[in-house]
């Protein structure tokens, strides 16, 4: 399976998911169900190939942000929390996040 970065290309907010699949309409078929593009509307959908991140397929559809290895692998290629909370101090990724602060 190769990984493919998802986004709703609509919203302001930055948010998205990375998601496993054969192909980029299979990627986006998947990222269409995912929290960062519900509501989204099939073309504002957008989707890339995300090499880097074709090890973290475990079998699953679509990365799982709360398992601390998946998260560890996002925050190492730039992503954190759309919004800090309580949650950061006790993030095992906090020492590599850009939005964890002491």
């Amino acid at each position: 399976m190769k990984a493919y970065k998802a986004w709703n290309a609509a919203d302001y907010e930055d948010c998205s998911t990375v998601v496993f699949a054969e192909t980029a309409r299979d990627a986006k078929k998947i990222a269409a169900c995912s929290e960062a593009c519900e509501d989204a509307r099939w073309i504002d959908i957008r989707v890339r190939r995300f090499k880097e991140m074709d090890a973290q397929y475990h079998g699953r559809n679509e990365i799982d942000w709360y398992d601390m290895d998946d998260r560890a692998a996002l925050v190492e290629l730039g992503w954190s929390c759309y919004e800090t909370s309580w949650e950061c101090d006790t993030c095992p990724c906090k020492e590599k996040c850009d939005q964890w602060e002491e």
